[in-house]
């Protein structure tokens, strides 16, 4: 598919014409020329309401047809994506995504390919006008008329074709869900970046923990002594620029709480209180500072870190080990994992993922996620209410788990997602095949809050 598309933008290079679907402007300054800025985001607006297709800079009309257009720029870093795409979210409501593409033209000379989606639900608007409300004005749907031109709907027929064109988008989206409801599919994504950035981010904050762990007493149980899990994702998109103040809030809002004692929690205690370090935001329940609190056990001493440019760690002890020799439970700390759990925190967690996706992309997000198990060699797996099985023993100590996908897949999707990431984890336990069923009742239970 890359290849027909390059092939697709030389050709249209080789003997270009606009139409449609293709604008072809001179060399614009997009750095800081607002009327230029106007321009093309005009010419992006009313593409992407006809369905996509693409922006050619570099050349002018003349009597014998296209020809390179005079005062080229002695480089091409005024049409970087970073910048192009900073036009359309500043003009465009929904924001959309271009790609931007340099190929040569007949001559050899490299041109801009600015390729603009289609497919939108709704019709795209402006969100402001262009300087001294000229070229583009405010809360207005352009698309593409016959000259080629851009310009706003003048009859019913344009806008029957502009409002067909969405609710058919609608509709395949409708019917895709409905199709993934169905079959459990769950969308591909892209991996946000190379799968080193994700591994150096969790061999950082597992270092930064365990410094932080080595300061606490050689018995105190939040060095997690019997073991610990860690979970580690990595958000891909377009990323919202936020202050630090605005980052920290968007954690904050971001937080979900459906089991009492939420992954990610942010507390606002002293003692406990996410601070800022080294640009990101961290927090580190199990170093509790004030007087009268402390001891919170491994499983309520929480570590977690995340970066504004969409990395996260959250580590956390056993609960189990904090209940052992409690009335009905096993005796010893590090002897046993309860079924559901597991489970319950990565569900939890990449409710989370959600919400975090949603206040920091604009845009869709797609996700690669990571997990961590220690301390289970020795460990059974056992149910509290003897549901869902014989006790299983595990003779592996540690596991890692992996998965990517959308985050839109979040939505409608939780339990395809949730139950192949998690089943590698209980097969060690006696090759324990971890019923779906069992996965939708947690899942269940968590939605309602009665976990």
């Amino acid at each position: 598919m890359a290849n027909e598309k390059t092939d697709r933008l030389t050709e249209a290079l080789a003997e270009p014409r606009e139409n449609l679907d293709t604008e072809i402007k001179n060399w614009l300054d997009l750095k800081s020329n607002e009327d230029d800025k106007a321009n093309f985001a005009k010419a992006a607006l009313a593409i992407a309401n006809h369905g996509g297709g693409r922006i050619i800079f570099g050349l002018t009309e003349t009597p014998e047809g296209m020809v390179p257009a005079p005062d080229r720029p002695a480089t091409l870093d005024g049409y970087r994506p970073d910048l192009l795409n900073g036009i359309i979210h500043k003009y465009a409501d929904p924001a959309f995504h271009c790609d931007v593409h340099m190929r040569p033209g007949p001559g050899g000379e490299i041109y801009p390919v600015v390729v603009i989606p289609g497919g939108h639900r709704v019709p795209v608007r402006s969100k402001r006008s262009g300087p001294h409300g000229q070229i583009v004005k405010d809360n207005s749907i352009y698309i593409r008329r016959p000259g080629p031109s851009s310009e706003v709907p003048q009859n019913s027929g344009d806008w029957d074709l502009l409002l067909g064109r969405c609710l058919s988008h609608r509709r395949d989206e409708m019917f895709d869900q409905i199709r993934s409801l169905i079959t459990g599919a769950v969308p591909p994504a892209e991996l946000p970046s190379a799968p080193d950035r994700l591994e150096s981010w969790v061999a950082a904050s597992l270092e930064r923990w365990t410094t932080l762990a080595a300061t606490l007493p050689e018995d105190a149980p939040e060095r997690c002594p019997h073991g610990f899990m860690w979970y580690a994702f990595e958000l891909g998109g377009d990323i919202r620029s936020l202050s630090a103040s605005q980052f920290a809030e968007v954690l904050r809002s971001a937080e979900v709480n459906f089991s009492g004692w939420p992954p990610f929690w942010y507390p606002t205690r002293r003692g406990i209180a996410p601070y800022p370090l080294d640009g990101m935001v961290e927090c580190w329940i199990g170093g509790d500072t004030e007087d009268g609190f402390g001891n919170h056990g491994s499983g309520n001493a929480d570590f977690w870190r995340v970066s504004p440019d969409g990395l996260a760690f959250f580590l956390r002890g056993y609960r189990e080990d904090d209940l052992a020799g409690g009335k009905n439970m096993p005796t010893e700390p590090g002897s046993w994992i309860e079924v559901e759990w597991p489970t319950a925190i990565t569900a939890e967690i990449l409710l989370y993922v959600k919400s975090l996706a949603e206040r920091l992309i604009e845009g869709p997000a797609s996700v690669r996620l990571r997990a961590g198990y220690t301390g289970l060699n020795g460990r059974t797996l056992q149910s509290i209410t003897g549901r869902y099985l014989h006790p299983r023993i595990s003779r592996q100590d540690t596991i890692d788990l992996e998965s990517s996908f959308a985050t839109e897949a979040l939505e409608h999707n939780l339990a395809e997602i949730v139950h192949p990431f998690v089943a590698p984890l209980y097969a060690i336990f006696d090759f324990f095949e971890l019923p779906m069923s069992v996965v939708t009742d947690v899942i269940g239970k968590l939605r309602q809050r009665s976990y």
